[in-house]
């Protein structure tokens, strides 16, 4: 299926959920840390907490980006 992450066109596997997919995402870069990225899906921000039952559909533009915290 396909989808889209920061702007990029990604074929996928069926039945992909967001957690799975951050963790490939994350592979792919060399980096082990998925609690460093938020994510939103169709500029829905999903929390880290949710993504494991976030099934992705065809279609979907999924954005990952490093919050900035501070004051």
């Amino acid at each position: 299926m396909k989808i889209t992450v920061n702007g990029e066109v990604k074929e996928v596997e069926e039945a992909i959920t967001l957690d799975h997919l951050i963790e490939s995402l994350l592979q792919e870069t060399g980096q082990n840390n998925p609690q460093l990225l938020a994510t939103a899906v169709n500029e829905v921000f999903v929390p880290r907490s949710k993504r494991s039952a976030y099934q992705l559909k065809e279609g979907d533009a999924i954005f990952t980006f490093t919050p900035i915290t501070g004051g």
